[in-house]
């Protein structure tokens, strides 16, 4: 502190001896010291932060360095050979292509099983299976009889393996009345409940303008009442009494 206050007295001292006609106070000697101090901390934490900076770049260097050095002893121990393959390109995701590959591998003899909800998918399914079991009939019996047995076999197949085969006509129309039916039903439970709602809302807004109605008329009526009690004679008043 003594080396400061020496080194701001002799600034002064030259301020002075440079403008001798001007004397300096103590508020601008201070003002002085002040700016000197702050110009100080500054310089001190530049230099801080470039020292900082220096030694942040020094280690990461010397990580870099380390794991090229370890990569370079792993490639040196373990010399692996290259190998390359075809790589199929596909336009659909992979997704996609395993779950085709698994479905063709799950369909036994080409046949797709019977299974399902959609009844009046599978009743057109056996309809055309009915019909090209016909043609083969009347071209070959032989053929209709190994596609017949083929049939029966994949479908012994596909039960075994726990998948219930509806290809039963009969049972397939009566289940899809049924379905159909269902559907009937709920389509006319959700047209009533949507007739209920807007029934409801129709009386929410009758209701709202029966009240908005019945306040205005409660103001008219209010201030009507006042116009009485200052002296004032309605039309409906004097229509009450027969005066014309």
């Amino acid at each position: 502190m003594d080396i400061l206050k020496k080194r701001l007295h002799e600034k002064i001292e030259e301020s002075r001896r440079q403008f001798p006609n001007k004397s300096l106070s103590a508020e601008e000697t201070e003002k002085i010291h002040q700016r000197r101090k702050h110009e100080r901390e500054r310089k001190k934490k530049k230099k801080k932060g470039m020292k900082l900076k220096a030694s942040q770049e020094t280690q990461e260097d010397e990580t870099a360095n380390v794991e090229q050095n370890v990569k370079e002893a792993v490639e040196d121990t373990h010399e692996v050979p290259l190998v390359f393959n075809k790589v199929e390109v596909h336009d659909e995701p992979l997704n996609k292509i395993i779950k085709k590959k698994e479905k063709k591998e799950r369909v036994k003899g080409n046949i797709t099983p019977m299974t399902g909800k959609n009844y009046k998918q599978l009743l057109s399914r056996l309809e055309a299976r009915k019909s090209k079991l016909e043609e083969l009939r009347a071209k070959d019996q032989e053929k209709a009889k190994e596609f017949e047995s083929k049939i029966k076999w994949t479908n012994v197949l596909y039960k075994a393996e726990g998948l219930k085969i509806k290809d039963d006509e009969g049972m397939l129309k009566t289940a899809l009345k049924r379905k159909e039916k269902q559907r009937e039903q709920r389509k006319k439970r959700w047209d009533k409940r949507l007739q209920q709602t807007t029934e409801k809302m129709q009386q929410r807004q009758d209701k709202r303008k029966r009240n908005i109605k019945k306040k205005k008329m409660a103001k008219i009526e209010k201030k009507k009442n006042r116009a009485r009690k200052k002296g004032r004679v309605m039309p409906e008043d004097l229509a009450k009494s027969n005066i014309k």
